[in-house]
């Protein structure tokens, strides 16, 4: 029986590095014999987080491998990364997902490089992929400060036409039940200042405060403005009491260059009453959906309150 030496530790570490096609391609004429392929580098032990050289340093290693023409003359595989050192300055994602990139390009790397060349033609597919990916993070977190950009600049234009609509609210409402001399002095308290006067004047039913924080505003010509400066769309809503067919809501939304649309809150659906000239387009469009699915369903016509008239009837 022929005698076969033990593999030395240095022949297993060999063999475990070839593919199952490099154990199984029968050996050509031309090819080394099985101790020219024990003799090739094996795998250098390496610690589990690997710090790289610089890309430049790599690439003149890979033309330098490509220079030699000896099997003995070849380093150890020395790179086994599994993770991003510490002292790399990269993002947190990155840092998360080191890990897991690192297996994937291992995976998708194999043993296909074969020339420096290659790994010069390799690096620029990942960098391709790798700008693509840059350019959709960077897509969303610009998207995101700008969202909170347009957050921020709503919320100024909503709180200075919410003041100033409440305001009107509050005059419309104290109007409907004093006499005319009486809310002319109402509103002459409220200029001189003597709001608790005019709050006991108007009774509790209206809100003498917003009266007096909206006196003097126009919120159509502030909606008018939040609409020319806004990128994106905007709305408020409020409520201005009961009416006979309960709590009356109201909702003003702003597009840009869309002009405003102020619109009522009936059965379950916002159905516009008033707008700007920019706005009377799609207002109208709106109003007409809302009409024909009330149509559809054989109801009458909404009832809009009576605090902001219905411009938009007949419009439609």
């Amino acid at each position: 029986m022929t005698d076969f030496a033990a593999p030395s530790a240095a022949h297993l570490a060999v063999l475990a590095g070839l593919s199952d096609s490099d154990l199984l391609a029968p050996l050509a004429p031309d090819e080394p014999s099985l101790g020219e392929i024990l003799a090739l580098p094996t795998v250098a032990p390496v610690a589990l987080a690997v710090t790289l050289p610089d890309l430049d340093s790599l690439l003149a290693q890979a033309d330098s491998i490509a220079g030699i023409h000896s099997t003995t003359a070849l380093p150890a595989r020395q790179y086994h990364v599994t993770g991003v050192p510490a002292t790399e300055q990269v993002s947190g994602l990155l840092r998360g997902n080191g890990s897991r990139l690192s297996r994937a390009l291992h995976d998708a790397v194999g043993e296909h490089i074969k020339t420096a060349d290659d790994l010069r033609y390799a690096l620029r597919v990942f960098a391709a992929h790798a700008v693509d990916s840059l350019i959709g993070n960077r897509f969303r977190d610009l998207l995101a400060r700008e969202s909170l950009a347009a957050q921020d600049a709503h919320a100024e234009w909503q709180g200075q036409v919410l003041t100033a609509v409440q305001g009107e609210v509050a005059a419309i409402q104290a109007a409907g039940h004093l006499t005319e001399d009486e809310f002319k002095f109402l509103l002459e308290l409220v200029d001189s200042n003597r709001c608790g006067m005019a709050q006991n004047l108007a009774g509790d039913k209206v809100d003498v405060s917003a009266l007096a924080k909206g006196r003097g505003t126009d919120w159509r010509a502030l909606a008018e403005a939040w609409a020319s400066a806004c990128h994106t769309r905007g709305a408020v809503t409020f409520e201005a009491g009961k009416n006979a067919a309960g709590w009356c809501s109201y909702s003003l939304d702003v597009q840009p260059d869309e002009g405003w649309v102020l619109s009522v809150y009936v059965d379950q659906q916002w159905l516009p009453i008033q707008a700007s000239s920019k706005g009377k387009a799609r207002a109208a469009a709106a109003r007409a959906h809302v009409m024909l699915t009330r149509s559809e369903a054989a109801k009458p016509a909404p009832y809009t309150g009576v605090v902001f008239a219905d411009e938009l009837r007949g419009a439609v």
